[in-house]
């Protein structure tokens, strides 16, 4: 049953990556984005040039800035914890865990803003908004290339 379990959350993994890069079906940067943050799509923050750092002018434009992007949460915490107010944001369910970890382009470090705490959530996809920064950091699972400070955590919803 378990492992049924985990090939059914291993498609739907599959099946909202495909929704969220087919590059016909979203742009970059999404024109529906909620008021006040810029839905961003997971393409944009792979354009960073891993060998010279060096950043496109597209995803210049939103460092420093609220955005809001779909993706799974890794915790950083121990596994017997409900709540988390830090943790990574990757592209696939389980990035990280049980196989080598994404470049560093495609993961972001979180903080919850103000102290709070998020529920756990690492084979659910989800909505995270909040301001943030290309800023190459490390990680218990390796180098990370953008930092947030996160605002909001809503479970994923297409339109």
């Amino acid at each position: 049953m378990q492992s049924l379990r985990r090939w059914a959350l291993a498609l739907l993994a599959v099946a909202f990556l495909i929704l969220i890069e087919d590059p016909a079906l979203l742009p970059l940067i999404a024109a529906d984005s909620k008021p006040g943050a810029t839905t961003v799509q997971w393409r944009l923050l792979r354009s960073l040039d891993m060998a010279s750092g060096e950043a496109p002018a597209e995803l210049k434009k939103i460092d420093n800035t609220i955005v809001r992007i779909a993706g799974y949460m890794v915790p950083l915490e121990s596994d017997d914890q409900e709540e988390a107010d830090e943790f990574l944001i990757v592209p696939i369910a389980g990035g990280c865990i049980h196989t080598p970890p994404p470049p560093p382009h495609q993961i972001v470090y979180c903080r919850m803003a103000n102290k709070k705490k998020t529920k756990i959530a690492m084979f659910e996809p989800n909505w995270f908004e909040g301001k943030i920064s290309i800023n190459q950091t490390g990680s218990p699972f390796g180098a990370v290339s953008y930092q947030m400070s996160v605002a909001n955590v809503q479970p994923y919803q297409s339109k």
